[in-house]
């Protein structure tokens, strides 16, 4: 798997710097710190997965750019994994319609480097077939 990029979209420089140390040890990092970013480097980069955080500059701010890119015909296919703090920050967990969002995988923070990784291995190996 060796050459692909992973474009993770976070706005917590902290989990960013931590997540593109993991990741890079079996994938190229870019990295993004909110949604109108990550959108630009889509563009840029053609990412074959898209890790995004849920909450940013907005509540919604993660759903709102996999809707676009689910919508676009150039991004429509690249695996998303939307991740949430959401339960941290709110004490409230929040029940995710799978049908509704628009991603491959809905995970909530904090998330083992290992589970990390082997997610975004198994969309990238899905997406090869």
């Amino acid at each position: 798997m060796a050459g692909e990029t992973v474009l993770l979209v976070d706005d917590d420089e902290v989990f960013q710097e931590a997540v593109a140390v993991v990741l890079g040890t079996r994938y190229r990092v870019v990295t993004a710190s909110n949604g109108t970013e990550g959108l630009a480097r889509v563009a840029q980069e053609r990412p074959d997965v898209i890790i995004l955080d849920v909450m940013m500059d907005h509540l919604s701010e993660g759903f709102d750019v996999a809707g676009r890119l689910r919508t676009d015909p150039e991004t429509s296919s690249i695996p998303i994994i939307m991740l949430t703090g959401v339960d941290q920050v709110y004490n409230l967990r929040m029940e995710v319609d799978e049908a509704w969002v628009p991603c491959d995988r809905y995970l909530e923070k904090p998330i083992s480097p290992q589970d990390l990784l082997d997610q975004v291995d198994e969309l990238l190996t899905a997406a090869v077939r």
